[in-house]
């Protein structure tokens, strides 16, 4: 009897926990993507040209 009320105090803990984590800004994911894409091309692995504008262009990679 006791056993079972731990594992209920445990799946309880453990599911707000789980929900905590979910809990993170709506634009996380956009963040980590700006962050990842910013990188590659900083690395020269993503050719890019930049207009008049300062406005970037991702280049296909037969593209000068």
């Amino acid at each position: 009897m006791i056993v079972e009320y731990w594992l209920l105090i445990t799946a309880i803990i453990f599911t707000f926990v789980g929900m905590s984590f979910r809990r993170t800004p709506k634009n996380y994911a956009h963040v980590v993507i700006e962050a990842t894409i910013d990188k590659l091309i900083q690395d020269g692995f993503i050719k890019t040209r930049t207009d008049k504008e300062g406005n970037i262009e991702l280049l296909k990679h037969y593209e000068e």
